[in-house]
């Protein structure tokens, strides 16, 4: 009996942890086909973000479309779309996302996903609809008011901040969704490919002088390797974390305990 005891209370601890490793992540269905031009997308419902919680990452899968008429303008705003269609950018974070400086995601022609981490406070405040006599719906959550853009679906997982979204103005906006990437929209690259280059020529005098000393080239040789190796340390990330590999994990664990109990139980026999 003992035993049998031991086995369903693992069977019932790996459904608990199978439970919370789904409850993780969510994909979403939204729009499969085009909403109009500055008309609203699907939306994104709150309870989406509460079976997640904490800070939320969101990655969109996009298409992007061209007009009947005039030129792409591959546009998308998010918004807390029951309290207004007033633009969240500003709350919002992430490394890769481009914006206008009022609010809205620009798309490169051809471009198929955005990422972007929505804190807890923020999805904390979408709110329902209100009728009449006060009572919320549960219309509450995140939508976007596009342009030449369809959102088709959204993927949810458990996030945490990145970077403030970088900002273009019109010009520049155009560019990118004419192919150009945010660096040379902005002029950005050059100016860093310029402090590269100069730091470069700067240690290679150093290099070229070394031999002058019996022991030097030995000392320039072993430096140069070591900066070499721990480059690339800085590109490391956090997104195997959101995989459910921990929960699996914490199902052997689980395992390995109730293994151990068993032992124990038969030996009490």
């Amino acid at each position: 009996m003992k035993f049998r005891k031991v086995l369903a209370a693992v069977a019932a601890a790996a459904v608990a942890v199978s439970m919370t490793a789904i409850n993780a992540f969510a994909a979403v269905t939204l729009d499969s086909e085009y909403p109009g031009a500055w008309g609203a997308s699907k939306t994104i419902p709150k309870t989406e973000f509460e079976a997640i919680g904490g800070d939320v990452k969101v990655v969109l899968t996009v298409e992007t479309k061209d007009p009947l008429i005039g030129q792409h303008n591959h546009l998308a705003k998010p918004m807390n779309i029951c309290v207004s269609w007033d633009a969240i950018t500003d709350s919002l974070t992430s490394d890769t996302a481009i914006a206008k400086g009022d609010g809205f995601f620009v798309f490169a022609e051809g471009q198929t996903t955005l990422e972007f981490v929505v804190p807890e406070s923020v999805w904390q405040s979408f709110k329902g609809y209100v009728d009449d006599e006060g009572n919320e719906d549960e219309s509450a959550g995140l939508a976007f008011q596009v342009c030449d853009v369809i959102i088709k679906s959204a993927d949810l997982s458990a996030g945490s901040a990145q970077g403030d979204i970088r900002r273009v103005d019109e010009a520049q906006s155009s560019d990118i969704m004419d192919g150009m990437s945010y660096e040379e929209a902005t002029g950005a690259a050059p100016a860093a490919a310029d402090d590269t280059a100069s730091a470069e020529v700067d240690e290679a005098p150093a290099a070229d002088e070394a031999p002058a000393a019996d022991e030097a080239p030995a000392a320039t040789t072993d430096a140069a390797p070591a900066a070499t190796t721990d480059a690339p340390a800085p590109a490391v990330t956090t997104t195997a974390a959101a995989t459910g590999n921990t929960a699996v994990a914490s199902i052997a664990v689980v395992m390995a305990v109730a293994g151990a109990a068993a032992i124990a139980a038969k030996k009490r026999k």
